[in-house]
């Protein structure tokens, strides 16, 4: 065998599931081939699914319990059902819902098969039994993080390795281009032409920097790509917003945060936050203040995870959009 593959290590691992996969799919088909029953590997977890249920099942409820694909249970039920070993009928709750259950043809063959399964099952174990470590178990552990814990987000996040630290001037105009590119695009957040003084802001977004008591962070990646930014207020006066914001003493906030779509999913909204939280802390700021709006669905939902608490005090009208105030009483003052 070529050992290219094994010496990938953890690399390998990909190939060498879908390796054991298509192994054990062949395998299976030779077996039930070699004593005529007409079944496919393939059509084990739907066809078993369906056979253990008392009563009609959905498509979705099919992918609930397997965790198959939608288009993959729609492709083998009917390859089940060309061979006479399904019934599909209408959802009568749903007109656009298919139902499955076993026919009689396939009642009769499930005795059969169940006994096939038993010998596979014994032989599988003995496969499998490795160190006498529970297999099964650790390949359900395996599925279960990689359900919990997204190994896209994980490896990306490794990859550009996200640096946060004040922009560079020679950095100004492709942050303003980003602000202006990802509130432009929001759901529901006014378009230019509906407040042009603001969009205008945005793209000179760099020119607020010009006040020692404002920074302008950005996210940087080790390839040197901007993922998102975010503008940093030390003293409430110079915030710059609508309603009362610019009255708290004691008092830091940040506005304008923006992530590149390409990067989204990769926590660079809850870091940028996070470093202005901590800003604050170190200069004993007594609360740090935001606002958002209903279009920042995602942003909202961050911020009260952070633990910032509604203030309706802080809220104001940007035109025609309701903006919603933040407070966050810093540790040190609670």
């Amino acid at each position: 065998m070529n050992d290219s593959i094994n010496s990938l290590g953890y690399l390998s691992i990909g190939s060498q599931m879908r390796r054991t996969y298509e192994k054990l799919q062949s395998e299976g088909d030779k077996i039930y081939n070699s004593i005529n029953l007409n079944f496919k590997s393939s059509w084990f977890p739907i066809f078993y699914t369906i056979a253990n249920s008392n009563r009609y099942l959905s498509v979705m409820e099919i992918t609930d319990r397997i965790s198959y694909s939608r288009i993959t249970v729609k492709n083998v039920v009917k390859e089940l059902e060309k061979e006479g070993l399904i019934e599909i009928k209408s959802n009568p709750n749903d007109k656009r819902s298919k139902l499955f259950k076993l026919t009689k043809k396939g009642e009769n063959l499930k005795p059969r098969l169940e006994t096939v399964w038993e010998s596979f099952s014994t032989e599988l174990q003995k496969i499998f039994n490795i160190d006498k470590d529970n297999f099964l178990e650790s390949i359900k552990t395996v599925n279960d993080t990689l359900d919990k814990n997204s190994l896209r987000k994980n490896v990306l996040k490794a990859y550009f390795d996200f640096t946060l630290r004040n922009a560079k001037k020679e950095e100004f105009k492709a942050i303003g281009e980003l602000m202006v590119n990802v509130y432009s695009s929001l759901a529901g957040f006014p378009k230019i032409d509906k407040q042009p003084k603001y969009y205008e802001m945005l793209k000179k977004v760099g020119d607020l920097t010009t006040n020692k008591n404002i920074e302008l962070i950005v996210a940087i990646s080790k390839q040197g790509k901007i993922g998102g930014a975010v503008v940093y207020f030390k003293d409430m006066k110079d915030y710059g917003s609508g309603g009362t914001a610019t009255k708290e003493k004691n008092a830091c906030g940040f506005r304008l945060l923006a992530v590149d779509s390409k990067f989204r999913g990769l926590s660079i909204g809850k870091e940028l936050t996070n470093e202005c939280i901590n800003r604050g802390i170190k200069s004993n700021s007594e609360q740090i203040i935001i606002h958002t709006t209903k279009a920042m669905k995602t942003a909202w939902g961050m911020y009260e995870s952070l633990g910032f608490k509604r203030s309706e005090d802080l809220d104001f009208m940007q035109g025609e959009l309701p903006v919603f105030g933040f407070r966050l009483k810093n540790k040190a003052s609670r």
